[in-house]
């Protein structure tokens, strides 16, 4: 926003007036009305200047057509009213060579002339600050709107890419995904050739002869005894368990009662076993019988076994 001062210098007046007007905060009423009552001098657009009088001295001059003596700055030409102007003009631009000069006083007509003049440089200049807020306010929108369509323009392109690239990677998972199902459709095509050559293997391979069993005539038996220790003793295959029996009774356990039993699989045999053959009872070719000192339980047991 123009300043005081620089409204009055667009109005015409010099850039000294139009300060010393504007001060001491002066709104543009208070500018006129200080420029028109202390004789502040003007500055036409035809650069000429002229005075302004007091309103009292127009009126007690009013029918004089001879003005009051004034002064004119030599170093730049400025009018100036009074004394009090030429002090002021000397302060501000340094310059000290002044004359007096003698101009028409300005009647009320012109002064009123001047006034709707300056009125109208005021409308004038409130008008194409109007008319370059609006140019400006257009510009700005006219920016904004291009700065709008510049970013819908960039999204609008952002999500094309967005799109091409899922698309990309759509058509790559697709291809990986076929090259990892022919893989497995390799991998089992392969293990249903490797399962049928086995097969084809197993069934032209001859049967197994089944090994034909011995004829054991004689089996080693060993015995752990009641105290831990160990014997062997061959005998006949035909011969029934109770000569076991009565070979390990006489010859390691004569006075205390026992039982036999296999460990694997365990098995402790009865008195009804005792006639039945080895060869029958699978005690061949070899066969190892533990001593168990017998008591009423595992007489009990064997009955029940």
């Amino acid at each position: 926003m123009m300043s005081i001062a620089q409204q009055l210098v667009a109005m015409g007046y010099a850039t000294e007036t139009a300060e010393l007007a504007a001060g001491n905060n002066r709104n543009m009423d208070q500018a006129l009305s200080f420029i028109e009552n202390d004789g502040v001098g003007f500055e036409s657009v035809g650069g000429s200047p002229t005075e302004v009088t007091r309103p009292q001295e127009v009126e007690e001059t009013k029918d004089v057509p001879v003005a009051a003596a004034s002064y004119q700055c030599d170093d730049c030409g400025k009018a100036l009213a009074n004394d009090d102007a030429v002090m002021r003009h000397a302060q501000a631009t340094k310059h000290g060579r002044f004359s007096e000069s003698t101009k028409k006083e300005l009647t009320a007509e012109e002064k009123a002339a001047q006034l709707a003049d300056i009125v109208r440089k005021v409308k004038e200049q409130h008008e194409k600050k109007v008319q370059k807020a609006q140019e400006e306010e257009k510009g700005e929108e006219l920016e904004r709107r291009s700065a709008g369509q510049a970013m819908a323009s960039y999204r609008e392109e952002a999500r094309e890419r967005e799109v091409r690239e899922a698309a990309r990677l759509r058509v790559l998972q697709k291809a990986e995904d076929e090259v990892a199902r022919k893989r497995v459709l390799e991998q089992i095509r392969l293990d249903r050739e490797e399962r049928k050559a086995k097969a084809i293997k197993v069934a032209l391979a001859p049967e197994p002869v089944a090994p034909l069993p011995k004829d054991y005539s004689k089996t080693m038996i060993q015995f752990r005894l009641l105290d831990g220790s160990t014997v062997k003793q061959e005998f006949d295959v035909t011969e029934p368990l109770m000569m076991v029996r009565g070979w390990i009774q006489a010859n390691h356990a004569k006075e205390t009662p026992f039982s036999l039993m296999m460990a694997f699989p365990r098995r402790v045999f009865t008195e009804e076993d005792m006639g039945t053959p080895l060869q029958a009872l699978n005690l061949v070719p070899t066969a190892s019988l533990n001593l168990m000192k017998r008591t009423n339980s595992l007489e009990a047991a064997s009955e029940l076994q």
